[in-house]
């Protein structure tokens, strides 16, 4: 069989399409939350709340999905969603004196008060208490 100019282009454009939807898949819960959160927040809570633990389980998360997952979960009221996000980009990000001040007082407004006082002495003890 003789590969033509157009079966090679055929060939590439079924494998291009194939790797397309390939990273559709694997990347499905990144891809979701790429969205603007009023588009998420406009959807079903069960859907956002699959993609969000989909996401949090990943080794490498950015501080853009992390801002979603936080903003989206306090919209659903998902306080143990918030919690994580939260947590994951204070170890993104741990001289970010605002998202440690706004994981701490989520920690208290959930009863977790050890938790948030540990967190807003750890702001105090680095001297970043003004500085927001």
């Amino acid at each position: 069989m003789r590969i033509t100019g157009t079966r090679l282009l055929l060939a590439f454009a079924i494998a291009l399409v194939a790797q397309g939807g390939v990273f559709a898949w694997v990347y499905s819960d990144l891809l979701y939350l790429h969205q603007p959160v009023p588009a998420i927040t406009g959807g079903k809570a069960t859907t956002f709340k699959t993609y969000a633990t989909e996401a949090l389980a990943r080794p490498h998360v950015t501080r853009e999905h992390l801002d979603t997952i936080t903003t989206a979960a306090s919209a659903f009221g998902s306080v143990d969603l918030e919690i994580r996000a939260l947590e994951r980009w204070t170890e993104l990000e741990p001289s970010n004196t605002t998202v440690t001040l706004r994981l701490a007082d989520l920690l208290q407004q959930a009863g977790q008060h050890e938790r948030a006082e540990t967190l807003y002495q750890q702001v105090l003890k680095d001297g970043k208490g003004g500085s927001r």
